[in-house]
Parts: C-alpha cells; sequence; structure tokens
C-alpha cells in the first residue's frame, strides 16, 4: 500500500495498518477468522479518533474492510476495496472433484501421522501446498480459515458505500469476485482496470487507483 498512501501523504489524515502477524504486529490467536481481524482493527480505529473512517483494502484487507463495515457501522463511512477476496470464484466440476481429491489425501496423511508416527503430512505439503500455505507459517491456521470463507452475508450487510477496484488481469481475486461484491453491497460501485494483475495494480496502477478514488470520495462528501 505504501506507493498509493504516498499519492495522499498531504491530503487528510492516514494510517497505513499492519495486520495482526504482520510486520510488527503480534498475531491474534491461531485459528483467528477476518471478524476478529475486523474487531482487532476496530479497537485500534478507536485510538486514532472518533470516525467514521475510510478503508482501503487490498486483497485480505478487503476481506477485513467488508467484515468492518458490517460489524462495526458506526466506525465506517466507506469501504474501497482493491483486488478484495472474500467471495468463492466459480469452479468447475473437474476442479471441484480435484480439490476433494486432495482434501481427502491430506486427512490420510494427517491420519498417517497420528497413528503411526509418519511424517507423510510434511511431504504432502511440500508437494501439494500452495505456495501461500507454505510461507503462512504461524499463520497457518489463519490462512486456512479465511480461504474458506464466503462472505455473502456480510456482504449484504455493508451499508456504506463501497468502491471495488479490479485487475483485468488478476488471477488471484479476479474481477468476477468484484462483480459479486457490487451485486450484495446495497452501494457500491464496480471498476475493472485493464492491464492489471493483483500486485501491480498498487503500483504501476496506482494513479489510475487514485483518480479513481477521488472521485468516490466526492461523491461520497456530495453524499
Amino acid at each position: 500500500m505504501k506507493r498509493l498512501a504516498e499519492l495522499y501523504k498531504n491530503t487528510g489524515h492516514h494510517t497505513v495498518f499492519d495486520q495482526p502477524g504482520f510486520g510488527k504486529t503480534p498475531k491474534l490467536a491461531d485459528g483467528a477468522g477476518t471478524a476478529d481481524y475486523a474487531d482487532a482493527l476496530a479497537t485500534e480505529l478507536k485510538t486514532i479518533g472518533t470516525g467514521p473512517h475510510i478503508l482501503v483494502g487490498h486483497s485480505f484487507g478487503g476481506r477485513v474492510s467488508v467484515q468492518l463495515a458490517a460489524r462495526h457501522p458506526e466506525l465506517v463511512q466507506a469501504i474501497i476495496l482493491i483486488g478484495g477476496a472474500g467471495l468463492k470464484r466459480r469452479r468447475s466440476l473437474w476442479h471441484k472433484i480435484r480439490a476433494s481429491y486432495f482434501k481427502l489425501l491430506g486427512r490420510v496423511a494427517r491420519l498417517s501421522d497420528q497413528l503411526f508416527g509418519t511424517k507423510m503430512r510434511d511431504a504432502y505439503v511440500q508437494k501439494f501446498g500452495s505456495a501461500d500455505y507454505k510461507n503462512a507459517g504461524p499463520l497457518r491456521p489463519t490462512f486456512v480459515k479465511v480461504v474458506n470463507e464466503n462472505l455473502i452475508t456480510e456482504a449484504k450487510a455493508v451499508r456504506c458505500p463501497a468502491l471495488l477496484i479490479y485487475g483485468e488481469d488478476d488471477t488471484e481475486a479476479p474481477p468476477e469476485i468484484g462483480r459479486k461484491y457490487e451485486q450484495l453491497i446495497p452501494i457500491a460501485r464496480f471498476v475493472e482496470l485493464k492491464g492489471f494483475d493483483h500486485w501491480d495494480i498498487l503500483t504501476r496502477g496506482a494513479y489510475q487507483c487514485q483518480a479513481l478514488i477521488n472521485t468516490f470520495l466526492e461523491d461520497v462528501r456530495n453524499d
């Protein structure tokens, strides 16, 4: 978020938060979900001003922004999701069958370790685990819980305006998620930026995001 934050350093009061477990912020309890992260952020927000606040969240931060707007509406004036995750993607039947197979394989590996003292679970993770899962370290229980969340109910409960910015080439949180959020959140605006993926939308695409955010904020102020 650093590039985008720099563009707003002379406009208003801004705080860039490390989520619990990242940077120097202590992690939450094992297996904490996005509701727990939202509650933790709500506590932080209450220490920096009365609000309401405008939240800008990328990827996982989008999940937390939706949760916070649903759980603590008095703290939130608007939310801006950039490549925000939190909703299930459409999957083919083959993908679902394959995913079920690997889940079963993982359970068998864990059971074998428990019964026979093998190390099949470690071998399973190394061979089949995603890069994010492998890199999650002590946050693995949270990672597993979060990727299985589906924030449909929470999105429907959001009553503040929402800006949804997604990169056309994003494969981590594709535009279809943004379109779903637009349908679920009562006051929402979806924009797809061509030629950007999940990461360079915050760097190479920072000026495009800034222009969209500025227009959105003008509308929020006028309302």
